[in-house]
């Protein structure tokens, strides 16, 4: 598949030469990472290590540790090695140390502040650290178990997992020694309620970063104001990886700093600074900080910009840089890429991948690769791109939400390609798609329209009931379909490449508005004041002529309701 013909090819006249000072001069325009960072986040360790683990071991490697203001240690399992000569050493390793032998109960928190629950003979669970460590915490954890008693992928500061077998002993050893005093880390993550989809009414709708976050520093907390789950985020907890911003489909999980638009921002200068050098058909190679690259070895063409994390930017970002210029966005994974965060990427870009050819692009202009296979299927992507190399730069548009941003992008993509307008499926748990409404059951009382985060659904009219869908912002989230009183929604998971499908209100259904018979103001539609008719109509309340108080407004009902009981105050026991 080609570009069509709204895109002027040109011959590139620009050697590799050009093309690698232009690269430099592009990455030299970005500021650093770091000092775009704000909103710091504080630890303090003053040197109280607990080590967990069997007996043996625990003892060892204490007899290892120096410059730590204590030790306390907790035997877990049986030891690793019934040799008396190893049994005999392990036994005067730390002599001076008296292991804690209760069972353990349950361990969490983060560097300076981990708490540690055991369990006494009584069934009680107790916390150690007052009297071994004088404090209420402690401030560093190595854990010799198998088996690491934190699961997260990522976990937390100042805990180290080395296992029985220590092959990670020396390097944690090291790191241990360096790691008392005052510390800061950037508040990565932060979130806007206010257009988050994950709950409402007591209704639960998305859940895709809870699902993939590899630090566990996610959950949900009950806000005391309206009673409705929220999502929380530890700032202690986080490492900043990146998978929970991706994966939500409303932007309300964001970046603190460096924000969104500043990504956007940033990534435009340095395409154009590209540009401006004489730089060709440039190439965007996005890598997490630590992802050990070699600058020479990569095309000249292609720019490595380094993220915090490879997950730190959405499809709204990768489909933006396309459309400013960028023949194809390639993300870098390596070996310490959290696996969670590896399948999140790995669907992303695939569902991606699936908006691109519905756009009438390649699925291959947003590809994920690893470090160790670059060199080989670098040259491979150049020559199945070669065709979209040279596409003139788009004029700018501002970040307005990830929303907005992704559908922007869509939007100029469409314009370019040369794909059908007929929508395509995507697999269930895809955030696009539409919803779909059985008329002749729904009743137009707007529940979905009050439930919807993102304003997809909405009151197309003040002066008639009319129920509007744009599809373009639905998220699939489903507390519309869960909130409805009739069970008439449901939810189509699809992506329209067509602006005008995707980004026009529509219609869903409408309604002549129900007027007071007493008042004459419209308070409902038909169909709800027949619906309620009918399940109402062996109620006492509603018998006779006190029948016509369903086709009143709430004013109208009352006061008709208070005539009747001055008329015969025995009325009400007929209730």
């Amino acid at each position: 598949m080609k570009p069509n013909n709204l895109i002027a090819h040109r011959a590139f006249v620009a050697s590799p030469e050009t093309n690698a000072r232009a690269r430099q001069q592009a990455l030299n325009a970005m500021p650093p990472l770091m000092a775009l960072q704000d909103g710091l986040i504080s630890y303090t360790s003053r040197g109280h290590l607990l080590i967990l683990g069997p007996e043996d071991l625990i003892r060892l490697v204490a007899d290892q540790i120096q410059g730590m203001a204590s030790i306390t240690l907790l035997a877990m399992g049986s030891v690793s090695s019934q040799e008396d000569e190893h049994l005999e050493r392990a036994l005067q390793a730390a002599s001076h140390l008296t292991p804690i032998y209760l069972p353990f109960a349950s361990l969490d928190g983060w560097l300076g502040a981990f708490n540690l629950r055991v369990t006494t003979p009584g069934g009680e669970q107790i916390n150690p650290a007052e009297v071994s460590a004088g404090q209420v915490c402690f401030d560093l954890v190595l854990d010799l178990n198998d088996q690491p008693v934190l699961s997260a992928e990522l976990s937390p500061p100042g805990y180290f997992h080395v296992g029985p077998q220590g092959d990670r002993l020396v390097d944690a050893l090291e790191q241990l020694s360096g790691m008392v005093g005052e510390f800061e880390k950037p508040a990565y993550v932060q979130v806007n309620h206010d257009i988050c989809a994950h709950a409402d009414r007591g209704k639960t709708g998305c859940t895709r970063c809870l699902d993939v976050c590899p630090a566990d520093a996610l959950s949900t907390h009950t806000n005391t104001a309206t009673h409705d789950a929220q999502i929380s985020v530890d700032v202690h907890l986080c490492h900043g990886a990146g998978s929970c911003t991706t994966a939500c489909p409303t932007g309300a999980l964001t970046f603190a700093a460096p924000r969104p638009q500043s990504w956007l921002d940033r990534l435009r200068h340095c395409l154009d600074s590209y540009a401006q050098a004489g730089g060709e058909r440039p190439a965007m190679l996005f890598h997490a900080e630590q992802t050990e690259l070699d600058l020479q070895a990569l095309p000249a063409h292609v720019i490595p910009v380094s993220l915090e994390e490879v997950g730190a930017l959405g499809a709204e970002i990768w489909l933006s840089v396309l459309v400013q210029g960028a023949t194809y966005v390639v993300l870098v994974t390596d070996a310490t890429t959290p696996p969670t965060l590896l399948n999140l990427l790995q669907r992303e870009v695939a569902t991606t991948g699936r908006l691109l050819e519905a756009l009438g692009h390649l699925a291959a202009r947003i590809s994920l690769m690893s470090a160790e296979q670059l060199s080989a299927d670098l040259p491979l992507l150049n020559a199945q791109l070669e065709a979209w190399e040279g596409l003139p730069a788009g004029a700018a548009y501002p970040y307005q939400g990830k929303r907005k941003t992704l559908n922007e992008a869509l939007d100029r993509l469409y314009e370019q390609g040369d794909g059908s307008d007929d929508p395509v499926a995507l697999p269930n748990g895809s955030p696009y798609g539409q919803v779909l409404i059985d008329q002749t059951d729904c009743t137009l009382c707007m529940s979905c329209v009050s439930i919807c985060p993102t304003g997809a659904l909405r009151s197309a009219s003040e002066e008639a009931p009319v129920l509007a869908f744009l599809e373009g912002d639905c998220v699939q989230c489903g507390l519309c379909e869960q909130s409805c009183p009739e069970k008439v929604i449901t939810l189509e998971p699809r992506f329209a490449p067509a602006a005008g499908v995707r980004g026009e209100p529509r219609v869903m259904k409408q309604e002549e508005p129900f007027h007071c018979i007493s008042c004459g103001k419209a308070f409902a539609t038909q169909s709800t004041i027949e619906k309620i008719s009918k399940k109402l109509e062996a109620h006492p309340y509603f018998q006779g002529d006190a029948a016509k108080r369903l086709k009143m407004c709430d004013d109208c009902r009352v006061r008709d309701s208070y005539r009747e009981l001055a008329a015969d105050p025995t009325a009400q026991l007929r209730l």
